[in-house]
Parts: structure tokens; sequence; C-alpha cells
């Protein structure tokens, strides 16, 4: 099997907010309308021959790339190692490796990119919150990062963006009945009825009880109760995206919901949990230049909220782009105090290899450019929300300054 093979572009379709499929979740890429055609057109069959000739996308693959140049687990790897886990049996990948067409096991479904959230380390490409501030910001300023940079979305930031979900069922409806499972992110997918409306139009191409079904959500506009319309899935995880706790959280996400009212919607969402049996609440995060201090207490906080006994249900992914809000960047006395809380939650959570990530970002050298890009950006956003870095990190410049990484 080749190195760089990926079996995301072989057996996933992804539905891009943009209202576009794109190779993957990971990707921005717009790889073609949302028509029949495009899950086999030139440049699905060009990237499936690549990778099984060896050939990286390196423009439309960064996140991965980057994470494994870095020595980290990517989304490919974990894919790669998670066959039984996501599909349920083995095999699939090897007998879908056609780049013209293959069967759909999985399916990534964003429904909009509409979202009351404006999370700092998000963007309008999956928030039209954002686009009041993406707007005002200096030129300079209106970052887009390596990967932002190879799509065709750039000047689409006036705008909210919605899925047809009707026309993506008439187009790719009747190549669904092997769907194993489904991941939906938004946008908030809770923001309105799509979930609960695309599972009734969906189980008419495809047998729901045989789906797994994972959704990302900030849990603002969640009813715990009406999950009971899902009950009929396979299996449901809610993934709730978080970060932090406390004032980290609040001056992260946006204001719209803060970390005392989130804690109360996850207590609630960990009770119910109890009386559904296909149901999982797990807790989802950015490990980033916001809350590398945090780390510690992020993690007893979900064992506590989501009555755990171990860390198996908490992803804290090692944030790659924007570029500037990577961890390598801070100072290094706020590393060693990261690193320190990192060492005491690997001495009791060893086999959790997120914080193996973690640690390994933490002794990455920074990158003055990097450094500096997010002093000017942070502080015109900090200017837009009336918010202040030093609130959660106030000796970040100081300590980069006697560092020697600003003057």
């Amino acid at each position: 099997m080749s190195s760089v093979y990926c079996p995301m572009p072989f057996v996933t379709l992804t539905v891009h907010p943009g209202n576009f499929i794109s190779r993957c979740m990971m990707s921005l890429n717009n790889m073609g309308p949302i028509e029949h055609n495009t899950y086999s057109n030139d440049a699905f069959q060009t990237l499936r021959t690549n990778q099984l000739a060896g050939i990286w996308d390196k423009e439309g693959c960064l996140t991965c790339y980057n994470k494994e140049q870095d020595g980290q687990h990517s989304q490919r790897t974990k894919w790669l190692a998670r066959e039984q886990k996501y599909l349920r049996e083995t095999g699939i990948y090897d007998s879908n490796k056609s780049v013209i067409r293959n069967r759909i096991y999985h399916l990534y479904m964003n429904f909009s990119n509409i979202c009351n959230f404006k999370c700092r380390m998000c963007g309008p490409h999956y928030s039209n919150s954002w686009i009041s501030d993406y707007n005002k910001l200096s030129e300079g300023n209106r970052y887009l990062d390596e990967l932002h940079k190879t799509t065709d979305i750039m000047d689409s930031y006036e705008y909210k963006k919605q899925v047809d979900v009707d026309k993506f069922l008439s187009e790719y409806g009747p190549e669904l009945s092997n769907l194993r499972q489904i991941w939906i992110t938004g946008g908030e997918p809770f923001i309105d009825d799509s979930v609960y409306i695309f599972f009734n139009k969906l189980a008419r191409y495809t047998d729901l009880s045989n789906i797994a079904v994972t959704i990302n959500t900030n849990a603002s506009r969640l009813n715990v109760n009406e999950l009971s319309k899902l009950d009929h899935l396979l299996k449901l995880s809610i993934n709730v995206s978080v970060d932090a706790t406390g004032d980290y959280y609040n001056y992260m996400r946006g204001n719209n919901l803060t970390f005392s009212e989130l804690d109360k919607i996850m207590r609630q969402l960990t009770q119910f949990s109890r009386s559904q049996q296909n149901l999982l609440i797990t807790v989802n995060g950015a490990f980033q230049l916001y809350n590398l201090t945090n780390i510690g207490e992020f993690f007893y906080w979900v064992r506590d909220v989501l009555d755990l006994i171990d860390a198996r249900y908490i992803e804290h992914r090692v944030l790659t782009g924007p570029p500037q809000l990577r961890v390598r960047n801070a100072p290094e006395t706020l590393k060693a105090e990261s690193r320190s809380q990192v060492d005491k939650l690997l001495n009791e959570f060893p086999n959790q290899f997120y914080l193996l990530d973690i640690r390994d970002e933490l002794d990455k050298p920074s990158k003055k450019s990097h450094i500096q890009r997010f002093i000017t950006w942070n502080q015109e956003l900090d200017i837009l929300r009336q918010q202040s870095i030093h609130d959660i990190l106030p000796s970040l410049y100081t300590d980069w300054q006697t560092e020697g990484h600003i003057i």
C-alpha cells in the first residue's frame, strides 16, 4: 500500500457547507459541485491515482501532511488504523481502490456555514457569524492560512452558505445504501431542524439502523430531549466542541454561551445519555496558543462532567492552522507550564495519544513571523470584540519580549 494512500477519497463522500464536494473533512478544496459526476471527475481521478502512486497532494492534503511531517497522528493515519472501528469490518479499503468510482461507506455532511459562534480559530468559511469581523479586519489581517489559500471561496464571505439537501439526495441518494457511518458538522448543526429533516429524508435510501452517526456541535442550541428522535440509529455520538474551561472558553468562542451555561448543558446531556442505549457523549477541542495552560483543568472538567473513569472520550487535537495559533509559537515559560500539566495527565492517561501529540507539539520551535502575525491579528480582533488577551494570558507579550521574539 502506498505510504500516502488515504481511504477517505475512496470510500468517503464529503459535502462542504460552501455547496461543493471536497476530498475529505480536513480540506477546503473545491473538487466540484454537488452533482453525481463530481465523485468521478478528473480532480478525483488524479487525486486517487497519485495517492496510489505515492504522490502527496501537499496543498490539498496540507493538514495531514504537516502533522505527519511533525511525527504526529493525522486524520489519514487514524483512518488507516481504524477501519474496523469506523466501518465495522476490514477489507473495505482493499476492495475499494478504483480511481473512477467506489461504494460510499462514509458520509461527511455539512449542512451550512450558519453558526451562532465565532471561535477565534475558525473563520467565515465555517461560521457566518465570523463574516462581519472578517470584513472589518484590515486587509493584512484577513488571514487565510496555507490551507485556505488553495480554495476558490475567498470572495464569498458576504453570504450564508446552505446545502440543498434535496439536491444532494437526488444526485447521491441511490449510492448511499452501503453507508456505515455519518459525521455531521457545520456551521452549527442544531441551529435549526436540519439534522432531523435530513434523517427523515435519508431513510428513503438506506437503513438508518445500520449507521453510526457523530454530530459535532457547540451544544448551545441543542434540545437534549429531542435527541430521542434519533434513537433508531445504530449509534449516535454527540461530540461537543469545547476547547477550554472558564474564562479561556468565554474568550475563545465568541461569548454567545458562557462556560457555566455550557457546563449545565453538558450535565443534562450526561444524565439523558444514561436512558438512551445508542447515545454517547464525547468532547473535542483544539490545543492551541490560547488554551495551552488550561489543558489540565480542561481534561479534569471533561472527566467530571461526563462521569468518566479515564480520558477515552476526550479528543484534544493539536491545531495546525491558522499557523499563528500553533502552540509551538508560545513563549518557553508558558510551554514549560503546559508541559508540566501534560506530563501529569500522561501519568494518569498513558494511552491517550492526543496527549502524546500535544507533548510533541510543545517541543517544536517557534517561528518569529508567526508570532508577529499573531500579535497584529489578535490585537485587532480584540478591539473588534472588546476583549483582551491579557485576561487569560497576562504574561504572553512580556515573555515573548524577554525571550527576544518581539522588540
